[in-house]
């Protein structure tokens, strides 16, 4: 078993949605008075009861009125305060879209919007009506700069949504879980920064729960790669392993990789929709497919990317030339993915199982 080696599939195997995308900004209203919807995209989701559930990530910002002044919105106990830059401070450095970064020390001193978590709902998986309001309020401290990329796994009759929770203090990984889409629980976070990119799988293994996350090491010794770890209990969690490396040269997955879409069981394996990132921070789709019984075997990788950003909304956008898959929809013979484009919006694109494996 193995994966369709072309970089560019067809439309009998890859097919974006007409449509596309089927989220965009003008969906979503502000969370508050003086703020701007900038983008919806990274989206977890299920389907529940002949519904698709989407929970989006929906980035913010505050409406400037001095054009010389760039005014940061973050979440303390009262709710949302800002912090204001001259944007010709010598000393900033504003050239990332998404950051405020201090050359002296290189380190990012703020971020220019702030994520939180919409639920859209839809029941053909085209149209979505996306709620007025955050689906979960962020923590104070833990998710004081934004809560990011949630993925949704049902597991066991419960969905349970791990995201990025960021602060001063570092972006770390966070779970909740619901039962209904309409209240949440908290328990906290599971791992501790830098990690991001975590999907669980959803069922045991051997009695054991699995998980998926990418850790960020920093000096000279190891780079940015997909790892496992299990748990008995879904809170605490150990025995982590390295899975799979980015790749060297010139490669789409050069940069970084990280875990896209929950993994999906099929007959073959265990099927996982990535992401990685090329030298040009272009981010592109990947797949994965691991061993049914023992997720730490990679049985096939694709070679090439199974998708890149070649649409116009997939190419200019708040981070442009990025396709960012986060949901996978098993039916039938085909997978449907729910996937980020340019940090702008939420498309869809329909792969076909036969022609992803040859």
């Amino acid at each position: 078993m193995d994966f369709l080696p072309g970089a560019h599939m067809d439309s009998t195997v890859l097919h974006r949605y007409e449509g596309n995308p089927v989220i965009s900004i003008d969906d979503v209203k502000p969370t508050a008075e003086g703020m701007q919807v900038v983008g919806i995209f990274n989206c977890g989701g299920v389907l529940r009861n002949g519904r698709v559930y989407l929970v989006c990530r929906t980035a913010e910002r505050m409406i400037s009125q001095e054009e010389d002044k760039l005014i940061v919105p973050f979440w303390d106990r009262n709710g949302f305060s800002s912090l204001s830059f001259d944007r010709d401070d010598s000393h900033l450095d504003l050239s990332d879209s998404r950051l405020v970064r201090d050359r002296r020390s290189g380190k990012v001193v703020a971020l220019t919007s702030f994520s939180s978590f919409r639920l859209a709902i839809s029941d053909d998986g085209y149209h979505f009506q996306v709620a007025d309001t955050p689906c979960i309020l962020p923590d104070p401290v833990t998710e004081a700069w934004g809560m990011e990329d949630p993925r949704v796994t049902e597991l066991e009759g419960k969905y349970y949504l791990t995201y990025s929770s960021v602060s001063r203090d570092g972006v770390g990984v966070s779970l909740a879980v619901t039962d209904d889409f309409k209240t949440y629980a908290s328990l906290g976070m599971i791992l501790p920064p830098t990690n991001k990119d975590t999907v669980l799988f959803p069922e045991r293994i051997d009695g054991r729960y699995y998980l998926l996350h990418r850790p960020s090491p920093s000096g000279d010794i190891g780079s940015s790669d997909i790892w496992l770890a299990d748990s008995v209990d879904l809170v605490h969690w150990g025995n982590h392993r390295h899975l799979c490396s980015s790749r060297e040269g010139n490669s789409w997955e050069w940069g970084k990789i990280g875990a896209g879409t929950p993994p999906i069981h099929i007959p073959e394996g265990w099927l996982l929709l990535y992401h990685g990132v090329d030298m040009q921070e272009r981010y592109a789709m990947g797949a994965l497919l691991l061993d049914g019984k023992d997720p730490s075997v990679i049985l096939s990788r694709s070679v090439k990317p199974v998708m890149l950003p070649e649409m116009p909304y997939e190419k200019s956008g708040f981070f442009s030339e990025t396709v960012f898959p986060c949901t996978a929809i098993l039916s039938g013979d085909k997978v449907i993915v729910f996937y980020g484009a340019a940090d702008n919006s939420i498309c869809r694109v329909d792969i076909t199982l036969d022609g992803l494996l040859v």
